[in-house]
């Protein structure tokens, strides 16, 4: 993100506008730096307000890309100077330490960053953010594979999202016998951070399982996502509702940009490349 001490400093020390677009592009090519895969895109744009120390908004357009957790952390210890008035995310076809995601948008509000960091040595380093609001979205297939490749005890599976139900059918190994299932559920936020199967009927072998043998499969497919332990996500979205329509998991909820983790807090590390289970 030094991207915006480069575009900030410039604008500071120069003042001339008309250089925004080279800087700009810059900037993506920095962004992109950070990210994996060989057809990644990345655009960046920036309004600078007035005083030059205030950006208006600041966009990140990103597509077609990998990335094994969060690449931007606040750092509340520095000076909070420099202001963003919206940030504004719009992420597409990308994937998240194993999780294909079609789509996240997310509109931040009242950022601040250490703006003589920015113009003196050319790095940015936010130091607070606001809380907005998100958007993602998840095809089915791509919730089959996720679920296929977290859980052992899953060994085929299939996923049909339709009418507020998500239908999972499949084979695995549970209670050390080998089973076909079929779990017909909705879903829920669980502390608005982990993803869970709720309301669920569940089947063995096309006939009702009793209440003991489906609560030990539902425990063991529950949560299918865990947003910090799986995704690495830390609290930087809160789940506050689902729309389940024509194969596609819509959620909604709280974003902000989160602290970054202290290095002796005990927690996960940013970066792991792979989802617990398989890999």
């Amino acid at each position: 993100m030094a991207w915006l001490g480069l575009l900030l400093g410039f604008g500071a020390l120069s003042g001339l506008s008309l250089e925004v677009g080279r800087f700009e592009r810059q900037a993506a090519a920095e962004v992109a730096s950070k990210l994996q895969g060989d057809q990644k895109r990345v655009s960046i744009r920036a309004e600078l307000g007035l005083p030059p120390f205030e950006i208006h908004r600041a966009s990140i357009t990103a597509s077609d890309f990998t990335t094994p957790g969060l690449p931007l952390f606040t750092e509340p210890q520095r000076s909070r100077r420099g202001k963003i008035h919206t940030l504004d995310l719009k992420l597409q076809n990308f994937e998240l330490r194993g999780l294909k995601v079609e789509s996240l948008e997310a509109t931040i509000p009242h950022c601040r960053f250490d703006w003589d960091l920015a113009v003196q040595k050319r790095q940015f380093r936010l130091s607070q953010s606001g809380v907005g609001t998100g958007r993602v979205r998840i095809r089915e297939a791509d919730l089959a594979a996720w679920i296929l490749r977290k859980f052992h005890q899953v060994k085929t599976v299939a996923v049909k999202v339709m009418q507020d139900i998500v239908w999972v059918e499949g084979s695995g190994e549970f209670l050390i016998a080998k089973t076909n299932f079929a779990v017909i559920a909705k879903l829920e936020a669980e502390d608005g951070v982990r993803i869970r199967l709720t309301q669920a009927k569940i089947y063995l072998d096309w006939q009702r399982a009793d209440a003991l043998t489906a609560q030990v499969l539902l425990d063991a497919l529950n949560p299918v996502v865990d947003l910090r332990a799986d995704l690495g996500l830390y609290d930087a979205v809160s789940i506050e509702g689902f729309r389940l329509r024509d194969g596609v998991l819509e959620a909604w909820g709280k974003t902000k940009i989160p602290d970054l983790p202290a290095p002796s807090s005990g927690s996960a590390p940013p970066f792991r490349s792979t989802p617990p289970g398989r890999g």
